[in-house]
């Protein structure tokens, strides 16, 4: 395996500001805007996670928006 090519197993799930998921090597800095959202393992498990806990996937100021709308 390539030195610069992640592990498998070192996976974890990252959203960002607008709940956008993804997954991410575990050995590298997550970027500017995006955190950990508490899931880590391989890429195959981080990935059934999001489609788990992803299940609209509108970005948050809409599905904000979209609700204060309904409030009215």
């Amino acid at each position: 395996m390539d030195n610069l090519e992640p592990r498998d197993d070192l996976w974890i799930v990252v959203h960002d500001t607008e709940h956008h998921y993804s997954v991410w090597p575990q050995d590298k800095r997550i970027p500017v805007s995006w955190q950990a959202a508490g899931f880590a393992g391989s890429r195959q498990e981080c990935l059934a996670h999001i489609r788990d806990v992803w299940a609209d996937p509108r970005p948050l100021s809409l599905r904000s928006a979209m609700a204060a709308d309904a409030r009215l």
